[in-house]
């Protein structure tokens, strides 16, 4: 008795391992004592067949050549029928008319979200100084964006006329004050 008092939790140990040996001979079923099933499965109407993927060749991303984008030509009016009557809609507004050649052209990239292509881009529409941008139109705005291509977007996005504004009066410490140091010199 001095050896349980002593041993008492191993003793506990044992009794538990017992137990459930116990349990798990008498309580297992054996084969034959489960009952088969009421109810055959119907058999299927067609095999199942598995999805075959179509697998396509695909040349690597970095391999493609981009496809250039062909600049959009202008469209040549041609004067209506005499029986025609006028068009109603008026014809939208050219872009602003290039700078005069004497005037220095202004570094465009100092405008948030506008770097050097964007700059090469809107040279070749003739914009060159922040007076242009900061007299934009909304009418203006719809004629220049799509020319601008991937680049679409960004003028009302980045507010260009709003930040040129403020580049055009000189007013660098309310340009620093609402979009963040200026990048440059004025």
């Amino acid at each position: 008795m001095t050896w349980l008092q002593e041993n008492w939790i191993v003793a506990l140990v044992v009794l538990i391992v017992v137990i459930a040996l116990v349990w798990w001979l008498v309580a297992r079923r054996k084969p034959q004592e489960i009952a088969p099933p009421t109810i055959e499965p119907a058999p299927a109407a067609k095999p199942l067949e598995p999805a075959k993927p179509d697998i396509v060749a695909a040349e690597p991303a970095f391999r493609k050549t981009a496809t250039p984008v062909p600049a959009p030509r202008p469209v040549a009016e041609t004067p209506p029928p005499a029986a025609a009557p006028p068009p109603a809609e008026p014809a939208p507004p050219p872009p602003p008319a290039p700078a005069p050649a004497a005037d220095k052209a202004d570094n465009l990239q100092l405008l948030k979200g506008v770097g050097p292509k964007l700059v090469t881009l809107l040279q070749g529409l003739g914009v060159t100084r922040f007076e242009q941008i900061a007299a934009w139109t909304d009418a203006d705005i719809a004629a220049i964006d799509p020319q601008l291509g991937n680049f679409s977007g960004r003028i009302v996005r980045d507010n260009w006329v709003d930040q040129a504004g403020y580049l055009a009066r000189g007013d660098k410490a309310g340009f620093e004050a609402k979009y963040g140091a200026l990048g440059g010199e004025l």
